[in-house]
């Protein structure tokens, strides 16, 4: 199958979208498989009438366009169910998990893991199980591609919010960002999406890496700024955001961080765009490498414009809201 059709979407009236992506947007034609996935997702992996469940409603109510529709507008028709139901579940676990005290919650992601092996033993959670389900779906493809995206992301759940510790500069905080923000699974999943080698040539790999950990930089710091506002009041152990980190290295209030955040994500972009100059530029024929960067450019961008108009990160709700 090919990808759901795609359309531009006018970015210029949205004061808070700084990007310089451009933004496209499928759900248009997607919207009633992204919308079967979603509730899919939400009901088998939350209780109803819980804060999670609410939360996760509560995410989706973007007039401006759909998560799902923005950042994953590649994505062959076939397989846009799987993206939604992945991420989705992220998000859920991810809501759920930062309200647990660190150890907690990494026993709750060991948890997880085992719904990834063939003998799992631990409880069966709504969450466990539909994770357990997706896989058998997938194993029963038997297509090695889905096997690699499996590990990536029993990878991913080990090491997300795994350390308890307090960084002192923001380049000490992005290799945890990203991978808090299971970027490298995301990666994977776009790749996996569109059908394309889950790992290129070694000369291929070596451009696409470096241009992935831009990519990785943007949306995990987009995620920060957007999301301060909402995070910053949470009661939480561990507070993770850019601008909490930025305002302790540089001794300046939470509105200079802001500011210094930004300009390190338009930075960030720059680089990332002249790098994709000199991947078009170079003498090989990298067409199915090429089309994963124009990929994610537009996650990029997708998710940018998405955070920038969420109700989520601008309508901020008191946590008694969701209780």
């Amino acid at each position: 199958m090919s990808p759901f059709p795609s359309q531009p979407v006018d970015t210029a009236r949205v004061v808070p979208y700084f990007s310089s992506f451009p933004v496209k947007n499928c759900e248009y034609t997607a919207l009633p498989t992204i919308q079967k996935a979603l509730n899919s997702t939400i009901y088998s992996c939350t209780t109803p009438g819980t804060k999670a469940q609410r939360k996760a409603e509560y995410r989706h109510t973007n007039p401006a366009g759909n998560l799902f529709g923005l950042c994953f507008s590649l994505s062959e028709a076939d397989r846009l169910r799987y993206v939604v139901q992945f991420i989705e579940f992220l998000c859920i676990v991810d809501d759920v998990m930062e309200d647990l005290p660190f150890k907690e919650a990494c026993k709750e992601h060991d948890f997880l893991r085992e719904a990834l092996r063939i003998r799992g033993v631990g409880p069966i959670s709504k969450s466990r199980r539909f994770l357990r389900d997706i896989r058998t779906e997938l194993v029963n493809e038997n297509d090695p591609s889905s096997l690699v995206l499996l590990e990536t992301l029993d990878m991913s759940l080990e090491h997300r919010d795994s350390l308890d510790v307090e960084f002192l500069t923001l380049e000490d905080y992005i290799p945890y960002r990203k991978m808090n923000f299971d970027y490298e699974f995301v990666c994977q999943l776009v790749r996996w999406a569109m059908k394309i080698p889950m790992k290129f040539s070694p000369e291929e790999e070596l451009l696409v890496s470096r241009y992935e950990h831009s990519i990785g930089v943007i949306v995990g710091l987009t995620n920060d700024y957007f999301s301060w506002e909402m995070e910053r009041n949470q009661p939480t152990d561990r507070l993770r955001n850019a601008v909490a980190v930025l305002t302790k290295e540089h001794s300046i209030p939470e509105s200079e961080a802001k500011v210094m955040l930004k300009d390190y994500i338009m930075k960030e972009e720059k680089k990332a765009l002249e790098l994709m100059h000199k991947f078009e530029s170079n003498k090989e024929d990298f067409e199915q490498a090429t089309r994963y960067l124009t990929a994610l450019d537009l996650f990029a961008a997708g998710y940018s414009f998405w955070c920038s108009t969420c109700p989520r990160y601008h309508r901020v709700q008191k946590e008694e809201d969701f209780n």
